[in-house]
């Protein structure tokens, strides 16, 4: 998710669990991912936080199943928005909740940076996928061109959020996040680039995206479903 985007409340630690906001500009990330998703499926929100990307599906006719670990994110989710929500440790469990539900989609937004083994989860998200179901994933692009401008001046300071926000174990690049999910088991369908500025300019033609998605993409936005 980009800082434009954001409402930071950290000055406010009682409501700091819902520093998060749905960023609707177009070629944004939170607009490219529920653009994806077609009306009417069963959607699993991995890391559904307060609930922003459910309530915008759910209304559009999807019906949303959601898991993260923040608590007092989850008492902030519309209940109407979604079928259920489970509190879940995703560095922890073994399987997902649900009782061995299959889902048409399910959405991993900004989620595999923060664990400890994402290869792990990911199976896990694989095996939570209806036949010919799509897995969405989104990861921060360390590769930006901020970042780099940031490397040039000897700077690489970690950040409340963001690219550089401290609780992320993992770095990405378009490269290495293709790698991640294709050692997972999965068939990339189509990598999108998530930004609020850039966009819809990047996502215009695929030799555009080649060319400056690395430069200019703030998050990698990633269709899969399983090898075949």
């Amino acid at each position: 998710m980009e800082p434009a985007r954001l409402r930071i409340l950290v000055d406010v630690p009682a409501l700091a669990h819902l520093r998060y906001q749905l960023g609707v500009r177009e070629g944004g990330t939170h607009r490219v991912i529920c653009d994806l998703c077609p009306s009417g499926a069963d959607i699993l929100d991995v890391g559904c936080a307060s609930g922003y990307l459910g309530l915008k599906l759910s209304q559009r006719g999807c019906r949303v199943w959601g898991v993260d670990v923040d608590s007092r994110a989850l008492q902030s989710v519309p209940s109407d928005s979604y079928e259920d929500i489970r509190e879940i440790d995703l560095n922890t469990v073994e399987r997902l909740p649900f009782d061995s539900r299959q889902f048409e989609v399910v959405i991993a937004a900004d989620v595999l940076e923060h664990l400890a083994n994402p290869d792990h989860v990911l199976r896990m998200l694989v095996a939570a996928l209806a036949p010919g179901g799509t897995l969405i994933v989104s990861l921060p692009n360390v590769a930006n061109f901020s970042i780099r401008f940031s490397l040039l001046l000897g700077r690489f300071n970690y950040t409340e959020i963001g690219i550089l926000d401290r609780t992320h174990l993992h770095l990405y690049t378009f490269r290495s996040a293709r790698q991640l999910l294709e050692d997972a088991g999965l068939e990339i369908r189509k990598i999108y680039a998530g930004s609020d500025r850039f966009g819809r300019f990047l996502n215009s033609s695929p030799a555009i995206l080649r060319l400056l998605g690395g430069l200019l993409a703030y998050n990698i936005v990633c269709v899969c479903r399983r090898a075949t």
